[in-house]
């Protein structure tokens, strides 16, 4: 009876001695959730630690002190930036409406005139008379010019004159330009030799011919009335120099071939051939890339 006591406690002793080692076996795998056991089921589970022991309660702070702990301290707060307020630019102010433009008055223009012989009548520098257009025929070139000047003198700037003789007949422009020419050329020449120049001798002036009066060659500028030829000159003092004369004052001849290969683009004298060897031609023909002619041999003066 004895031994069947100490046997119940025995295994008694067996079953809490197996109870409290159960303790430390693995527990068993819990099962998954359902949506995480759905979406991975082939994820290995996590193997806790066996030493740490298990709390018996895990409590989760409330939502209202995760929000509290979440507020940063006024200490530990960034430096607000302060925020500078862009200026609105003040709406432009309405626009007048503008007047309607005033239509623009022509300013008055300087009147121009509209042929050379309306410059030449202005300036006042000659003696001439405009007659009606002359006219002829050089071969098949038909001669004339419209309005030409019949001119007889030339007025000096100290109130003098010089004779042309027979009178210049010619264009308007061309009357122009030998005017000015005797006035500011040639009669200051004269004065330099020491005497006024009072007449020049005209060889010729409007022509209706050919060139050098040879049949079959083109219209001369004398049949153009744009040449004069000049035989010589006359002074004061009553003494006469022809063009090639080796007695003509030298400044006389020589500013006189200078001033007129400047102002005429062509000028042919005594060496240019033999046509021009006893006097001198001169014209404003009108050649391609302004080519000009100054050919005028001065005589060969006496050594002193």
């Amino acid at each position: 009876m004895r031994s069947f006591f100490v046997l119940i406690a025995f295994c008694f002793a067996a079953a809490i001695v197996i109870r409290e080692a159960g303790t430390g076996h693995e527990p068993l795998a819990q099962p998954l959730p359902a949506k995480l056991a759905d979406t991975a089921p082939h994820l290995p589970l996590p193997r806790p630690d066996s030493t740490a022991p298990l709390p018996e309660k895990v409590t989760l702070p409330a939502a209202t002190e995760i929000a509290q702990r979440a507020i940063i301290p006024e200490t530990q707060k960034a430096p607000s930036v302060p925020v500078t307020k862009v200026a609105r630019p003040e709406p432009a102010p309405a626009r007048a409406k503008s007047p309607p433009l005033a239509k623009a008055i022509p300013q008055q223009q300087p009147q121009q005139s509209d042929t050379p012989c309306t410059d030449l009548l202005a300036e006042d520098i000659a003696t001439v008379q405009l007659s009606a257009s002359v006219s002829g025929n050089s071969g098949d070139a038909v001669c004339g010019d419209e309005a030409p000047a019949r001119m007889s003198a030339v007025k000096l700037r100290d109130g003098g004159t010089v004779q042309l003789n027979p009178p210049v007949l010619s264009g308007c422009g061309m009357a122009l330009e030998f005017a000015r020419w005797v006035r500011d050329d040639l009669a200051a020449a004269a004065r330099h030799a020491g005497s006024a120049l009072r007449r020049i001798n005209i060889a010729s002036s409007y022509s209706c011919r050919p060139v050098n009066n040879i049949k079959g060659q083109k219209l001369s500028e004398h049949g153009r009335a744009n040449a004069v030829d000049i035989g010589s000159l006359v002074l004061a003092n009553g003494k006469t120099f022809a063009i090639f004369s080796a007695d003509a004052p030298a400044i006389l001849l020589a500013t006189m071939r200078a001033s007129a290969c400047e102002r005429f683009t062509t000028v042919l004298g005594p060496g240019a051939d033999a046509a021009h060897a006893d006097h001198i031609h001169v014209d404003l023909a009108q050649r391609r890339g302004g080519y000009r002619i100054c050919q005028w041999n001065m005589p060969a003066w006496p050594l002193p």
